[in-house]
């Protein structure tokens, strides 16, 4: 059963890349104004996969998402032509900002097509930024743990440095918290690592965060020149 149009387009927004801006912008320095800074077609080419499960927005094909149904083809191609021009936009933002920047969007594709998924599929913004990595505090710098089962800290997860946000899934008729496992799909994480003078940035939502710090990994093993 194909699914319907709206479920394709519907899951891939653009609040992903401007989430995970926001939150890139904090700590950095300001190095537009630096003539030795490096321009954009000095960083690395950021790969249209990072593996077989997280595909860039785009370059989502039908087939990543297990899709055949004609509607289903004209959603992929409105959330690839979107998300194009969505990582270009990002990009021109940052770049104003830090001088040169590179932003591509992800997402875990065979969820996408995926009609009787229960959450959205797992989504990952990468940037590429001049400048040194500087600090992780989207959020500001304290451990917060709320009522309600929300809860907010800094990491180091795997030699990187995180912020990671989660909340606790709790009883549908109280709202108190049960206290179990959380699962991936509540999670969002962002880590940063530094490289040759450049900072790369992951944010996600729906992966655990030593996920996230994995995929930073996958992100500088891709770039690597040579």
């Amino acid at each position: 059963m194909p699914i319907a149009r709206s479920t394709v387009v519907g899951a891939t927004t653009g609040v992903l890349l401007l989430a995970g801006a926001v939150g890139f912008g904090v700590g950095l320095p300001k190095v537009v104004d630096d003539p030795a800074a490096a321009s954009a077609a000095d960083l690395p080419t950021l790969p249209d996969r990072l593996d077989d499960r997280m595909v860039a927005l785009s370059a989502v094909t039908a087939d990543d998402a297990g899709l055949t149904d004609p509607a289903d083809l004209e959603a992929i191609k409105q959330v690839s032509d979107r998300a194009a021009t969505g990582d270009t936009e990002a990009s021109s933002d940052l770049s104003a900002i830090y001088g040169a920047a590179r932003v591509r969007a992800y997402v875990d594709a065979q969820v996408m097509g995926q009609a009787d998924a229960q959450a959205a599929p797992a989504q990952i913004a990468v940037t590429i930024s001049a400048g040194g990595a500087g600090l992780v505090i989207p959020s500001g710098p304290f451990k917060i743990d709320q009522q309600g089962g929300s809860h907010y800290e800094l990491r180091s997860i795997d030699g990187h440095r995180c912020a990671v946000a989660w909340q606790e899934s709790a009883d549908p008729t109280t709202g108190v918290p049960t206290g179990g496992e959380v699962p991936a799909a509540s999670y969002q994480a962002e880590c940063r690592a530094e490289r040759d003078g450049l900072s790369y940035d992951v944010y996600a939502t729906g992966l655990a965060p030593e996920e996230v710090a994995s995929y930073v990994d996958r992100v500088l093993e891709l770039t690597e020149e040579g």
